[in-house]
């Protein structure tokens, strides 16, 4: 087995985490894909997986998009694993998609239903590319002629956004709707709009998302600690978030949890030091 990341390009980084990779030669368990506030772009060039969601178990074809907001979504192995996955921060899905956020949230989608047959054209051509280096160039040339022809400039939005995930232990929403110079209403109507959540509900998403990433990471299984270091009220405020989200108790969830394979990784950039788009 053999997984790693890539750092993206300077122009990518605003909006992409890193660009990773997994090769397998069997069919491996694969990770449970948690609700969160960013995104998995996943194109294979083995055998592609199934995914389990919402919908029941489908096959997605070569590349499709992972947008879990409200439940969790399972990859499924089903033979040899190769493949290249774009990993989205939060709220970055809009400057790279034709369709509104609110079409895509908590769903699996293939890329060929979003791009059309662009994002058919390049999931063979990854596909087809003889090495890893070749398939992340050709990954990162198409994600940047995606951000020049769908990116926003939208300050507030982002400003919004990384307040609500970064500081979700103290921020509020009516006083960054306030320092953003709109109203509550307002701002809720556009930060919905574009980001395809309520601030509310991207904000208990991102509690959500951090407090879990922290217990995968530090393997302690101490969730209690976890949970109130995030802004979670007591042990069971968060053990009601987390079977809204999951379906099941963290402590089970924790219990089978692999530490070295899952959707979390240790941060490339501390939060005061992700870059922001120019």
């Amino acid at each position: 087995m053999h997984r790693y990341f890539v750092i993206p390009r300077p122009a990518l980084q605003p909006y992409v985490d890193r660009l990773w990779g997994w090769e397998s030669a069997c069919a491996p368990t694969m990770p449970l894909l948690l609700p969160g506030t960013g995104a998995e772009l996943m194109f294979h060039y083995r055998a592609p997986m199934a995914i389990d969601g919402v919908r029941g178990r489908r096959d997605l074809g070569a590349a499709y998009l992972l947008c879990a907001r409200r439940a969790p979504h399972q990859p499924v192995a089903q033979g040899e694993v190769g493949f290249v996955s774009v990993r989205l921060r939060s709220g970055a899905l809009r400057h790279f998609c034709p369709l509104p956020a609110l079409a895509l949230g908590d769903d699996a989608i293939p890329a060929a239903d979003i791009w059309g047959a662009e994002g058919a054209a390049i999931a063979e051509r990854v596909a087809l590319a003889p090495d890893t280096g070749t398939r992340i160039a050709l990954l990162q040339d198409w994600l940047l002629t995606c951000l020049t022809r769908y990116g926003k400039r939208q300050p507030a939005i982002e400003l919004a956004v990384r307040a609500l995930y970064y500081r979700h232990r103290e921020v509020r929403i009516d006083a960054l709707a306030e320092q953003l110079g709109m109203s509550r209403r307002h701002f809720e109507r556009v930060f919905r709009e574009q980001i395809g959540l309520t601030p509310k509900a991207f904000h208990r998403t991102a509690r959500f998302h951090l407090t879990v990433r922290d217990l995968l990471l530090g393997g302690d299984g101490d969730y209690l600690a976890a949970a109130l270091d995030h802004g979670y009220y007591d042990q069971a405020h968060f053990i009601h978030d987390f079977q809204g989200f999951v379906g099941r108790a963290p402590a089970r969830f924790l219990q089978t949890a692999t530490p070295a394979a899952h959707f979390y990784n240790p941060p490339i950039f501390a939060p005061d030091k992700v870059p922001l788009p120019r």
